[in-house]
C-alpha cells in the first residue's frame, strides 16, 4: 500500500508541474495581457467540448485535472458562490500565480447549461484562507 501512495503522490505531482508548467508560465508568456480574457473563453469552450453540464460534472472534471475542491457555498435567486480550494490551489497561491480564469470559464458555461440563463463568472482571491471564490451570476 505505502508503494500505491508513493506512486499517487507522484502521478499528483507531475499533474501539478504541467499545469503549471503551461498555465503559469508558458501561456502568460505567449497571451501576455489578453491570458486572462482567453482563458476564460477558453474555460468555455472545454465545458462546451466535454459537456460539463452540471456542479457535479465540474466536480469531477476539476478533481481528475487537478485544478482543486469545487464547493458551492452560496445560493441566491441571480448568484451562486463556489469555493475552489486544496492543495493544487494551495500551491498555485504560494507560487504566487493568482490566475483562475480558465476555472472561472468552464463554471460559467456549465451553470449556463445547467440554468439555461446567461452565466458570468467573477473570482476573489482568498490568501488568507487559501481558497478562490467563484461567484456566478446569471440573469
Amino acid at each position: 500500500m505505502k508503494f500505491f501512495m508513493q506512486d499517487n503522490k507522484q502521478q499528483s505531482e507531475h499533474v501539478y508541474f504541467v499545469n503549471q508548467l503551461y498555465r503559469d508560465f508558458l501561456l502568460p508568456t505567449i497571451l501576455g495581457e489578453d491570458n486572462e480574457a482567453i482563458l476564460y473563453w477558453g474555460g468555455k469552450k472545454i465545458a462546451r467540448k466535454y459537456d460539463l453540464s452540471s456542479f457535479d460534472d465540474v466536480v469531477s472534471f476539476f478533481a481528475t485535472t487537478e485544478f482543486g475542491d469545487l464547493t458551492r457555498v452560496k445560493q441566491r435567486r441571480t448568484e451562486t458562490v463556489f469555493e475552489l480550494s486544496g492543495q493544487s490551489v494551495t500551491d498555485r497561491l504560494n507560487s504566487d500565480s493568482h490566475e483562475f480564469s480558465l476555472e472561472a470559464g468552464i463554471l460559467a458555461e456549465a451553470v449556463q447549461k445547467e440554468t439555461g440563463r446567461t452565466t458570468e463568472c467573477e473570482l476573489k482571491i482568498d490568501d488568507k484562507r487559501e481558497i478562490v471564490q467563484i461567484a456566478a451570476k446569471f440573469d
